[in-house]
């Protein structure tokens, strides 16, 4: 016989939660690089690190490693929604702060051309480019996580809604599974005396209590009661 699996039967629909967490994946991975370069940076040279830039250091790390643990947890007993929910909730706010001082703090960048009348060198025209990066990724990680917000919030209302009457469902099955249905009306319904109304009809034979001559029954039916007057009489 083959195993049976132990993993709960997932709620999500398939392509829109794998999409929606690939774009999570991507984006927070992507941001994590770019502020990882950018921390070096400005560590190498003796400058202070921006708080914008710990703060969404902070958010895309989690959010890597938040989808980790939960993608061993769907693959090993199934996602739980409300687990779930409750993770993006903290990271919408946390992107959703990160993304409002980066926008502030670097609009002036985004909001520029990058070439060299801006920046000077390449290497200048190279920090305008994975600034703008940043601001498009960072961007995406807050879309992607609003949207998978909205899935957990979809998922959980509609497990919450078919959990009420589950094991109502799994009782009728089951006892449909057992024993048969039958109409009310038909005539082969199954009673529980009704073999035993069978044997009562049918007659019981009489055994011999001694072995022996005894008189059959047919001796003592007597069937000639009609009178035919005297003359038969000899």
């Amino acid at each position: 016989m083959m195993a049976r699996s132990k993993v709960q039967p997932t709620h999500y629909p398939r392509i829109p939660f794998h999409f929606l967490r690939s774009a999570q994946l991507l984006a927070a991975t992507i941001v994590t690089c770019v502020l990882v370069f950018f921390v070096d940076q400005l560590h190498h040279d003796g400058y202070s690190i921006p708080w914008t830039f710990l703060l969404l250091l902070t958010v895309s790390a989690l959010t890597v490693l938040f989808l980790s643990l939960t993608l061993v947890q769907h693959c090993c007993c199934g996602l739980n929604p409300r687990l779930n929910l409750v993770l993006n909730s903290g990271l919408l706010v946390l992107w959703t702060l990160g993304f409002a001082l980066l926008s502030w703090w670097s609009s002036g960048t985004v909001g520029h051309v990058c070439n060299k009348t801006y920046w000077n060198d390449d290497d200048g025209i190279m920090i305008c480019r994975i600034y703008k990066a940043l601001f498009a990724f960072s961007l995406l990680g807050l879309v992607s996580t609003l949207a998978a917000l909205l899935l957990d919030v979809y998922v959980f209302k509609r497990s919450t809604r078919r959990g009420k009457y589950n094991q109502m469902l799994n009782l009728d099955v089951k006892r449909g599974a057992s024993a048969p249905q039958q109409s009310p009306w038909s005539i082969n319904v199954e009673e529980p005396y009704a073999e035993q109304g069978h044997v009562e009809d049918q007659p019981v034979r009489k055994t011999a209590k001694h072995k022996g001559y005894e008189v059959p029954d047919e001796q003592y039916a007597y069937q000639d009661t009609g009178y035919y007057g005297a003359h038969r009489m000899q």
